[in-house]
C-alpha cells in the first residue's frame, strides 16, 4: 500500500515516503469430504451432489523494504507514489526513469509534467488491464501519486501538490494551501489529526503547519510514517507500512534536495560507492 507524505510549509517543501512492498498470493481451497445430513429427515448428502465450488483467496504479504517510491524529476520536482507499485512486469520507479531518459519532462511546467504522467499511467494500466476503460468500476484506481512543485504564477512561486488517482476516470486534485497530503494507507495518520478537532470539553490540539520550519515539517513527516509502521507491527494485521524513509526538500531557492535515501539508490543515481 505505502505512505507518503507531502507538506506544504512557508519555507518549502518535505516531501517523504516508505520503501515497503506489499502483494497478494492467490491460494486456491478445495472441498474436501464431507458427510452433510438433514437434521429433519437424517436424508445423506455426498460431496458431489452439494456440488460446492473450488474457492481461490487474496492472501496478502509483505515484500520488498526497498522499493522505491520518491523520486527526483530533473532537480525540480518530486513525485512519490502509492498504490499499485508494478505495471506490465516493470516497476513505477523504472517507467518513471524510462520517461526522464527519454527526455519528455525536460523544460515542462509542473502542470504539464502532472498531464504526461497521467497520460502515460493511464495508457500504461492497458498493460496489465486491457480492458479496464470499458469493465472496470468508475472508482477504480490503481496507481495513486504525489507531484510536489514551484509553479511561477503571476510573478510569484507557489508551493503546488497535485494528488493524483489514475485509472478509470482519474481523479487530480491540485492542492496549494500550507498543510499536509498524505496518500496510500493513512489510517493512522488520521486518527492523530482526529486529536485536532474540536469536541465537546476537550482541548485542541492542531499542527501548525504555518508555524513550522524546515526541520520540523522534516521531522513531521517522518514521525508520520514511522508512527504507522511501529503500530502495524503490533496490530493484527498486514504490514503495509515500512522500510527505510526516502525525505526529499524542495525550495523557491534550491529545488530538489536529498535529506535522506537508501544507500543503494545514492550509488546507483550518484555513482558513490
Amino acid at each position: 500500500m505505502s505512505l507518503v507524505v507531502s507538506l506544504r510549509i512557508p519555507d518549502g517543501m518535505v516531501i517523504a515516503a516508505d520503501s515497503l512492498s506489499t502483494a497478494k498470493n492467490i491460494v486456491g481451497i478445495e472441498i474436501g469430504s464431507i458427510d452433510v445430513k438433514c437434521p429433519n429427515c437424517s436424508h445423506a448428502f455426498d460431496r458431489k451432489s452439494l456440488a460446492l465450488p473450488a474457492m481461490n483467496l487474496e492472501v496478502p504479504f509483505s515484500g520488498s523494504s526497498y522499493t522505491q517510491k520518491l523520486i527526483n524529476l530533473n532537480g525540480k520536482f518530486a513525485l512519490s507514489f502509492f498504490g499499485n507499485g508494478v505495471i506490465g512486469n516493470k516497476s513505477i520507479y523504472y517507467h518513471v526513469k524510462q520517461q526522464l531518459k527519454a527526455g519528455v519532462f525536460d523544460n515542462k511546467t509542473l502542470h504539464e509534467v502532472n498531464q504526461i504522467l497521467v497520460d502515460y499511467f493511464e495508457k500504461a494500466l492497458l498493460l496489465d488491464f486491457p480492458n479496464y476503460i470499458k469493465e472496470a468500476p468508475s472508482n477504480w484506481h490503481p496507481i495513486g501519486y504525489h507531484l510536489n512543485g514551484y509553479e511561477n504564477i503571476d510573478g510569484a512561486d507557489r508551493a503546488i501538490t497535485y494528488e493524483a488517482h489514475v485509472g478509470k476516470n482519474s481523479d487530480v486534485k491540485q492542492i496549494e494551501s500550507i498543510g499536509c497530503t498524505i496518500g496510500g494507507d493513512m489510517t493512522v495518520v488520521q486518527k492523530l489529526w482526529e486529536l485536532g478537532r474540536p469536541g465537546k470539553g476537550q482541548a485542541v490540539h492542531q499542527i501548525k503547519y504555518g508555524l513550522l520550519s524546515l526541520q520540523d515539517a522534516i521531522d513531521l513527516s517522518i514521525f508520520f510514517i514511522e508512527t504507522t509502521s511501529k503500530f502495524q507491527r503490533f496490530a493484527d494485521q498486514v504490514q503495509t507500512v515500512g522500510g527505510d524513509i526516502d525525505v526529499a526538500l524542495i525550495t523557491p531557492f534550491h529545488d530538489f534536495q536529498w535529506i535522506r535515501r537508501k544507500r543503494l539508490m545514492e550509488v546507483i543515481e550518484n555513482g558513490k560507492k
